[in-house]
Formats: C-alpha cells, sequence, structure tokens
C-alpha cells in the first residue's frame, strides 16, 4: 500500500521565532531588514553595557527594552504582510503606505516611552498624579504592543488582552459576583504607562535582564556550532543500541531545548537531523516526529537552564533560581525517563535496524574537538550553582566566554563577522518573547487593578469545593487550553495570576503551585488538538499531525503524572529528608517505567490488553503518596514479571 500523501505543513508559521528568522534570512538585502540588524545589535549591545555597568531605573531599562523589541516588529513584520491576507502586497503605492505606518509607529512607540520616563520621575513633585501624558503614554504603547502580537503571535493574544481590558472598563455593570468599581479608559492608560503592575512590570522587569541575557547566550552557543556537537555526542553514546536513533533523538532534543527554550524551534532545530534518521531505521513516521516533540517540549522544564517561564517564576515566588532548579530536578528526570523507556519498548515492538557502526561516531573523536562546548556550559554551571552569581550576570559571563574559547577551535573561532550576526540574531530571537511578556502585561495589570484574581480564585475553590485535586485538574486543562494559542511564557504569565493564587489558597506552596501551571503551560505543546511542537515534528516527518499528537502525549504520558504528584508529596521537588526524597524517587522511576512501557505494549515481552492495565494501574498506585500504595503498585508489576517468567526466557532463548 502506498504511503498516504499530508499536506505539506509550514513549519515557520508554527513559531514567532521562526517566522522572525525567516523574514530576516528572506529580506537579506530589503533595507528595511538591513535597518533591523543594526537596531538589533544596538539592543544587545545596550543589554550587555547594562548587564556589566548596572541596570538603569525600572521605566527606562524595561522602556528601551521594549521599545527595541516593537521597532524591530515593526521594520521585520510590515503592515502590508498582515493586512488583507497579504493581497495588496504587491501593489508599490500600498506598500509605502504601510511602511509610511510603520515608520510613523516606530516614532510614537519611542516619544510614548519618553513621556511615560519623564511621567514617572516627576510623580513624586506630583504626589503620584498623572498628567496627559501620561494616558497618551499608555494609549499608544499600548496599541503598538497589541498590534505587534497580533503580528508576531496571532490574534489570540491581543484579543485576550482586550477581553481584559474590557473588564476592568465594564466594572459596574456585569453580574455582582464578577462586578467590581471599575475604570475609566484614561485611567487604565495611565495605570499601563506608570504603575509597576502595568506594561513595565514583573514580566517586562525579567524580559529586560535575564530572559534576554540567556537568549543571546543561546544565540552565541548555536552559532559557535554546538547544536552539531549535542548531535554527534548523543549518537556517538547511543548509536550501538537498537533504540539508539530515538535515544540520540532524546538525549540532543533534551540538552538542546534546555538551552533554546522553544519547543517548535528545537523540533526544527534538531528534528531536521533525528526525524528523517529515526525514519531511516524503521521508526513509524508519526513515532519519529512524537519522540521529537515530546523531547524538545521537556527542555523547558529540564535545568540548570529552563524556559523563559522558569525566570518569570522566580520573581513571583521571590524563590532564588537555583531553588527552582532544584525542585524542578526530579520531575523533569522522570520525564525523560519515560520518554527514553518509551522509545526502547517501540524499539523492540517495531523492526529497527541498527546503524551502520561506520555512521556512529566515537566518543573520543567527538570530545577531541568539542570539549570546549563542555567547557562554556561549566561555565554557566560555575557561575549559577557554585559561586551563585544572580542569573543576569552567570548568562552574561557565559555569553562573554563563548568567543573566547572558541579561540581554541581553529575552524569555528569568532570574527568581528560572526559576532555581530550572533548579536543581532539574540534580538531577533527575544522578539516575540518581549512582545509575548509585553502583551501578558496587560493582563497581570487588569488582574492587578480589578481583582479578577482573587474573585476566579475564589469561584473555582468553591466549584472543586475547596478540594484540591478538582482545583488542580482544572488548571491543568486551562493552562493547556491557554498554551494552545499562546507562548508558554504567556501562557504561564497569565494563568500564574489567574489560578497560581487560589491553588496556593488551598494550601499548596508558592513554588509548588506556579511549578505545576508552569509544566502544563509546557506540557499544551503536544497537547491535541493544537499541539505545535507536535505539529511541527509531522511536518518534517510528512505524516498526520494529530496522530504525532497522540503518539507524543504516549510518550510524555509522565509528564502529566509527575506535575499532579509533587503536589502531594514536597519529596518529589527535593524538599524534606534524605530517606524521604530516595524513598518517593525510586517508587516514581518504577512507576514511570512500568505505564510508559504499557503504553507502548512491551515490557521484557509484548503485553497484551489485560497485562498493559494492570501495569498502568501498578505504575499509578506507585505514584499515589503512601507506602502502602507504593507497595500494592509493585506487587502487580512483579507478579506480573513473575508470572510471565517462561515467556521472557523464551523470548530471550530464540534471539
Amino acid at each position: 500500500m502506498a504511503e498516504k500523501e499530508y499536506k505539506e505543513i509550514d513549519i515557520t508559521s508554527l513559531d514567532s521565532e521562526l517566522a522572525a528568522a525567516k523574514a530576516v534570512e528572506d529580506g537579506r538585502k530589503d533595507k528595511f531588514i538591513k535597518i533591523a540588524t543594526i537596531v538589533a545589535i544596538a539592543m544587545t549591545i545596550f543589554h550587555i553595557y547594562t548587564g556589566f555597568f548596572g541596570l538603569f531605573d525600572f521605566v527606562t531599562q524595561r522602556g528601551v527594552h521594549l521599545s527595541f523589541a516593537l521597532t524591530l516588529v515593526l521594520l521585520t513584520q510590515p503592515f502590508y504582510k498582515h493586512v488583507f491576507k497579504d493581497k495588496f502586497a504587491g501593489n508599490k503605492g500600498f506598500r509605502i503606505f504601510c511602511r509610511v505606518v510603520d515608520i510613523a509607529l516606530i516614532a510614537l512607540t519611542w516619544l510614548a516611552w519618553w513621556m511615560a520616563q519623564d511621567e514617572v520621575h516627576h510623580m513624586t513633585e506630583r504626589l503620584s498624579q498623572t498628567t496627559w501624558m501620561a494616558v497618551f503614554a499608555g494609549a499608544v504603547l499600548g496599541l503598538v504592543v497589541l498590534e505587534c502580537a497580533r503580528r508576531v503571535l496571532g490574534y489570540i493574544m491581543p484579543v485576550l488582552a482586550l477581553i481584559f481590558v474590557a473588564y476592568a472598563l465594564a466594572g459596574p455593570h456585569l453580574p455582582w459576583a464578577i462586578a467590581h468599581r471599575g475604570y475609566s479608559l484614561e485611567r487604565i492608560c495611565s495605570f499601563l504607562a506608570t504603575d509597576l503592575d502595568g506594561l513595565f512590570g514583573t514580566t517586562m522587569s525579567v524580559s529586560a535582564t535575564v530572559i534576554f541575557m540567556f537568549v543571546m547566550f543561546g544565540a552565541f552557543l548555536e552559532s559557535s556550532g554546538c547544536s552539531d556537537f549535542i548531535n554527534n555526542i548523543a549518537i556517538s553514546l547511543t548509536g550501538k543500541i537498537k533504540s539508539g536513533p530515538a535515544l540520540s533523538a532524546v538525549v540532543a532534543s533534551g540538552l538542546m531545548g534546555s538551552i533554546n527554550g522553544s519547543a517548535v524551534a528545537n523540533v526544527v532545530g534538531t528534528g531536521t537531523f533525528t526525524i528523517p534518521l529515526m525514519k531511516s531505521r524503521g521508526y513509524k513516521p508519526a513515532f519519529a516526529g512524537g519522540v521529537e516533540a515530546v523531547a524538545s517540549t521537556g527542555g523547558q522544564i529540564l535545568p540548570p537552564v529552563m524556559g523563559s517561564g522558569a525566570f518569570l517564576m522566580a520573581a513571583f515566588t521571590e524563590n532564588q533560581y537555583i531553588t527552582i532548579c532544584i525542585a524542578a530536578v526530579i520531575p523533569a528526570l522522570l520525564y525523560y525517563w519515560g520518554c527514553g523507556v518509551a522509545v526502547v519498548s517501540q524499539s523492540e515492538l517495531a523492526d529497527i535496524k541498527l546503524m551502520d557502526p561506520k555512521d556512529v561516531p566515537k566518543s573520543r573523536d567527538v570530545m577531541k574537538t568539542g570539549w570546549i562546548y563542555l567547557l562554556i556550559i561549566a561555565i554557566l554551571l560555575y557561575c549559577l550553582l557554585v559561586a551563585q552569581y544572580s542569573p543576569l550576570y552567570s548568562a552574561l559571563w557565559a555569553t562573554c566566554a563563548v568567543p573566547v574559547i572558541m579561540l581554541f577551535d581553529k575552524k569555528k573561532r569568532f570574527t568581528l563577522k560572526s559576532i555581530l550576526p550572533a548579536m543581532a540574531k539574540s534580538a531577533f530571537s527575544s522578539m516575540s518573547i518581549v512582545i509575548g511578556c509585553a502583551c501578558a502585561g496587560f493582563v497581570v495589570g487588569m488582574v492587578s487593578l480589578t481583582g479578577i484574581g482573587v474573585i476566579f480564585g475564589d469561584m473555582m475553590i468553591q466549584a472543586a469545593h475547596g478540594l484540591l485535586f478538582p482545583s488542580l485538574l482544572f488548571t491543568a486543562i486551562t493552562c493547556v487550553i491557554l498554551g494552545m494559542g499562546l507562548p508558554t511564557t504567556a501562557a504561564y504569565v497569565i494563568a500564574a495570576s489567574i489560578l497560581a493564587p487560589s491553588l496556593i489558597k488551598l494550601g499548596l506552596p508558592a513554588l509548588t503551585a506556579h511549578l505545576f501551571v508552569f509544566y502544563f503551560a509546557c506540557l499544551s505543546a503536544i497537547t491535541p488538538p493544537v499541539a505545535l511542537a507536535a505539529y511541527a515534528g509531522a511536518g518534517i516527518a510528512k505524516t498526520s499531525p494529530m496522530t504525532t499528537a497522540i503518539e507524543a502525549c504516549k510518550l510524555g504520558f509522565a509528564g502529566f503524572m509527575v506535575p499532579f504528584a509533587f503536589c502531594y508529596n514536597e519529596a518529589m521537588m527535593m524538599q524534606g529528608n534524605v530517606v524521604d526524597i530516595i524513598s518517593v524517587a525510586v517508587s516514581a522511576i518504577v512507576g514511570t517505567a512500568v505505564i510508559s512501557a504499557a503504553f507502548q505494549g512491551w515490557l521484557l515481552w509484548k503485553l497484551n490488553i489485560l497485562e498493559r492495565t494492570a501495569f498502568i494501574v501498578g505504575g499509578l498506585l506507585m505514584f499515589i503518596p503512601g507506602t502502602v500504595t507504593d507497595l500494592i503498585g509493585l506487587a502487580i508489576a512483579l507478579l506480573l514479571i513473575l508470572i510471565n517468567m517462561r515467556k521472557w526466557k523464551k523470548i530471550k532463548q530464540s534471539v
């Protein structure tokens, strides 16, 4: 039977970072792209300067950061490409008109920022009273942010922001359960421009400092050729075993995803190599795409460099970043352990061919040229974990170390010609994150202004009758729904503003509640019906996106279980005594293994439906806190293995 052909997926349309990169690449000869490149380099220089010599006051640091990002969007994503479905883009007059509009918006953006900072600097003299300039600045910045969000993130994010603004305006006219005093449009605009909970609030603070620095580190590391080293070392470690091609994808994508923080971009970056390799060895296209999607998505929850949301979590929970990394270690390892077991199980079921030994590089040869990348990562880890510098300084020093250390490699040495593109890429890569954080600032601001977070939290608690599990389930579903149309960072910020406080009210520690929200915001990338990472994997594998998403969910099932588990047992977040932590880790490792194997249908032998069901039940029992449930779950798994010992021995003898 001929293989069914699927409509080709435009992968760049799934991720704003990829779309921006494509726009820059396609328009290299365009004078506006050249100007944008200069602006991008200037943006990176601004952040390096403030990183070394100290941050400006909040409205200057965050305002300049946002204005740079808005300028880049307006230059690289012209108006004529985003109206009338690009119908009149070929008309020269229309293009000129649209460019004039974009230039006017850029001028207004910088003028509005200047007005906002002038208002903030004189508020003390005016006894916190604002003038018309604050209203003007808030209106202009708000409109430009919404327009830029529409261009790079689609309609969902700006529409959501406008819904919250409408809620703030319509307060007195709403049903009593969600009613509030109401605010005028003037008050909302001035609030957005001058308040610490507005556009220049916590989300923009983290974006303008830590997030940008880590994006810059990722851009420099990628420019150094680190991705090739990670792919080669992954294959050298796993290539000689049957499941090697798929395990190499798990290892490589996990490591790269931890650095770049974007699931879709990571799928495209490593998947173009790993997915064809898996298919050539005999894996089904949907499974190959699913492996890549799961591994790439997990990079956002893998310490030490997690996704952008982790830095925001540190700000929201007022915990040190190292505390968040420690708490995320066991859950992240369980996520990848489950994926690895599933890959091994599938390799036994499918007709997988071993890789040609000639195609498997020797670890010694890879390390001869790749040791310098380990040195770069070691510097970052030393700064973060040993010296305990702030994440900002750690990322800054690690970035500066890249061109210095690369001097040891004659072929890949950084020159001015390679440093400047890396600086430009840093700003272009951060563009969508900055816009997402700014748009999320609307939601956070309106939540702060109206108190809807408290109202919504009380409603959720009442609906769940004060029970934790239904509240967690509702939160998980909401996070996944938000993540369907929003970047992970924006989905986390909105869910954290509205849902996390209610979980805290039910007794969860702030870090646990926020980590739960963050996990499910990340997992939305592989959850149907809109699973962007799975869609990207399907596009490369040339198979059905929905089938790929289902395979991804089966592979990443541990990721959906672990957040519920650590909400009921803090030991899973490495909190408590050593004995409890080890006990919980061991039971979770065994539980994850049997569940993942049961979903694939192989654990030492091919499982029938009853055996699969029994293993899943046993695995779930091992996730439920308590020694009794752990022992029952372990007993079920061991009993099944003992009963089928003969079957296992026969299979072993026949091999």
